[in-house]
């Protein structure tokens, strides 16, 4: 499990300027939605943004400056090549709860240090001791 949400962390790459972002091409199962993430009472992404739900309900959210590998630079197949240029955040089951992790700097291709913990649902928002995640389609 962690090692796909780090192989979807990895597919992030550079960013584009926000007038040129409403009409930026997605990979292949992105939508375009509206999301928060809040991490130490640091709001980083609020409003529109990217994700993809994976069947069982993992998901991912991406800043809208986000662009991505094989739509906006070559797909380098590997994590040498990944940029990244805006917040993303990846929640996932674990067991019978809710885990997480995000990005701490828009350049960051990894999950910062350091575990949110257990989440639990609350609506469309998935909530922590630090951090809350929402996604609305």
């Amino acid at each position: 499990m962690i090692g796909r949400t780090i192989a979807v962390a990895l597919a992030i790459a550079f960013s584009v300027s926000p007038s040129h972002a409403a009409q930026h091409r997605l990979p292949s199962g992105y939508k375009w939605g509206r999301c928060l993430l809040v991490v130490h009472g640091e709001t980083r992404i609020s409003g529109k943004c990217s994700y993809q739900i994976e069947q069982g309900g993992d998901f991912n959210i991406q800043g809208p400056n986000q662009v991505f590998a094989g739509i906006d630079y070559p797909d380098t197949h590997s994590g040498a090549g990944e940029m990244s240029k805006d917040y993303w955040a990846v929640v996932y089951k674990d067991g019978n709860s809710w885990a997480g992790y995000a990005n701490g700097d828009i350049r960051d291709t990894h999950g910062e240090a350091g575990d949110w913990g257990e989440l639990r649902r609350e609506g469309a928002c998935y909530v922590g001791k630090d951090v809350k995640v929402c996604l609305w389609r």
